[in-house]
């Protein structure tokens, strides 16, 4: 089983270290691990947001963070478990020219693009809420995908993580979203990306996979490939939704997915994971 997205305690909303990962990995049986921390914001977005400093690994810390994952993968050797290291990186406007620096100056084996932030918004912190109230929802959902399409069309990630996080709270449409949906999943086909089958949604309000399965299902029929990750933020949450992220896919048409190794992606067949 490969799972392509944890976070450690450097990101300030999480607990364990990588360590912790690696042997929690190998005890549910993950032979490939991701390390995926949240790419300290950049300035101008860290400016913008209250409680900024949560939501991310100080700058400080970011050569600390990738030798953390290179001891991990020295442990991971002797525990059969291979470790990658890799990045998510909130993929707002504001913030795209830091993420383009950074991405050259550092060597990844993925990169995670993700919307967190609607404008000042941190939509998914649970302490904020209270900003749904601002929004029609169906106007919501459509602002929030615009950022994800406009992001996975930059070219800077590999990787659209929980493409449809805007549910985290079980705040939905008020038609049917399937129209979006297509038009989402043409805009990641054409901008060669691939989508992650986020597990963290089944321990959310939304209890379900991000994506869900319509809109999953309308991303294999416009050939986006994907992988798996469980955006684990506790060493126990390691690989947790595995056999439902791989029910789904199937369920969705899926026969592979992708491990990215040096941001090269190679196919990994449904019945080998």
């Amino acid at each position: 089983m490969i799972d392509l997205h944890v976070h450690t305690w450097r990101c300030r909303h999480a607990t364990g270290t990588a360590e912790e990962y690696v042997r929690a990995a190998a005890a549910a049986g993950i032979t490939t691990l991701g390390f995926t921390e949240h790419l300290p914001l950049a300035p101008a977005l860290a400016a913008r947001i209250p409680d900024a400093a949560g939501y991310a690994m100080p700058a400080s810390e970011l050569a600390e963070y990738l030798a953390d994952v290179t001891a991990a993968a020295s442990l991971g050797d002797t525990l059969g478990v291979e470790v990658l290291c890799g990045i998510e990186i909130d993929a707002v406007p504001v913030a795209l020219e830091h993420a383009r620096t950074e991405l050259g100056r550092h060597r990844f084996d993925v990169v995670l693009g993700s919307v967190h932030f609607i404008d000042d918004w941190a939509f998914d912190d649970p302490a904020r809420r209270d900003g749904y109230a601002d929004w029609n929802s169906s106007d919501l959902w459509e602002r929030y995908f615009t950022d994800v399409v406009a992001a996975a069309r930059t070219g800077l990630f590999d990787v659209m993580a929980h493409v449809d996080l805007v549910k985290k709270f079980g705040v939905w449409p008020e038609g049917s979203p399937r129209e979006l949906y297509h038009t989402v999943a043409n805009a990641l086909a054409s901008a060669d990306v691939a989508v992650e089958v986020n597990t963290a949604g089944l321990r959310k309000p939304c209890r379900e996979l991000y994506p869900g399965q319509d809109l999953l299902r309308a991303l294999n029929d416009a050939g986006v490939p994907a992988t798996i990750g469980s955006d684990a933020h506790a060493p126990g949450e390691v690989g947790a939704g595995g056999a439902e992220a791989r029910e789904a896919l199937i369920e969705a048409g899926y026969r592979s997915v992708l491990v990215f190794r040096g941001r090269k992606a190679e196919e990994v067949g449904i019945d080998d994971i």
